[in-house]
């Protein structure tokens, strides 16, 4: 679905992602793990260029993002985001965050992307609150709904930033629980985050990233019984007892 070859990203004069070779099949679900500066974000943001690589290629379904004919919008409708940071327009309740969107991309009328947003919202377990204001909600509730706004563009796959380490952590439950859904539901998703357990139970691949390198990539059971570097070891002996 996805192919990364020989990705490169420097800062000014600051090697933030070195020689990055991966690829991303259908209905997958890859963790993205590693310390805190090891490049995983920045890469996140490269494969649906919020951030533009200095060299090498991005391929989606056959076809290279960074060839000046590719067209972003197509990228923005099949591959969702969601960020650490909910980002919800404050101003706008709940179903107009998620309504937003498909009106403006795919032409939806109001009738309809309101239906669509009802309909997403009971997904991810807030069907009541399609007219709350974001200001009124919790953190967890605001970043379920900034999934469910992610779905409402029925995407291919769908990018998830450490979408639980802005919330406190009786709030983290109900978002992997959405997550956890749309895994069963086989949702292709990559997703950079720190909840282990989570991983552990949810993936069917582990990346581990450091220093901006690839260091490991494996199946989880592999990865969390018997890592095959020691600085995967050190990382795991940080959350594991």
């Amino acid at each position: 679905m996805m192919e990364v070859r020989h990705l490169k990203k420097k800062f000014q004069e600051n090697t933030v992602l070195e020689d990055i070779n991966l690829s991303f099949k259908n209905e997958d679900v890859t963790c993205i793990l590693g310390p805190s500066g090891a490049g995983k974000s920045t890469f996140l943001r490269c494969l649906n260029l919020l951030e533009k690589p200095t060299e090498g290629e991005i391929l989606y379904e056959g076809r290279n993002l960074l060839d000046n004919q590719f067209d972003i919008r197509q990228l923005r409708e099949e591959v969702g985001m969601v960020f650490q940071h909910f980002n919800l327009f404050p101003l706008k309740t709940a179903a107009e965050n998620i309504m937003l969107a498909p009106r403006l991309v795919k032409k939806m009328g109001k009738k309809e992307a309101r239906k669509c947003a009802e309909t997403m919202l009971a997904k991810v377990g807030l069907a009541d609150k399609a007219d709350a204001m974001p200001s009124s909600l919790s953190g967890g509730q605001q970043q379920r709904i900034a999934i469910a706004r992610a779905l409402a563009m029925q995407p291919k796959m769908i990018l998830f930033d450490e979408p639980t380490s802005a919330l406190d952590p009786e709030l983290v439950g109900d978002v992997l629980s959405v997550m956890r859904n749309l895994a069963d539901e086989g949702m292709s998703m990559i997703i950079v985050t720190h909840e282990m357990n989570f991983a552990k139970e949810v993936a069917d691949r582990i990346v581990f990233m450091a220093d901006g390198r690839i260091i490991e990539d494996s199946a989880p059971g592999q990865f969390f019984s018997a890592p095959k570097t020691e600085r995967a070891k050190t990382f795991l002996s940080r959350f594991l007892i």
